[in-house]
């Protein structure tokens, strides 16, 4: 299921928040499915480590919400 969202280990993103704010970056660390139906990607904030979260891999998906970075993009292709 996590394919079809594309959300991999490993990936960066970019998080969209407004203009006055510095954006963050975070990495996929790892895909949690569990037993809920929709997967989950652990995030770590590349800038401070020990700060993580988690967030469903659709919202992630989301170019909305988050942007790719494109040298993930260049190394998927």
């Amino acid at each position: 299921m996590t394919q079809r969202f594309n959300v991999q280990a490993g990936q960066r993103y970019v998080q969209r928040v407004g203009l006055r704010y510095r954006p963050s970056v975070w990495k996929v660390g790892a895909i949690k499915a569990g037993t809920t139906p929709i997967p989950h990607a652990l995030l770590v904030n590349v800038d401070d480590p020990l700060q993580t979260k988690t967030i469903s891999c659709p919202t992630l998906a989301d170019r909305i919400y988050y942007e790719l970075l494109a040298e993930n993009a260049a190394a998927a292709a």
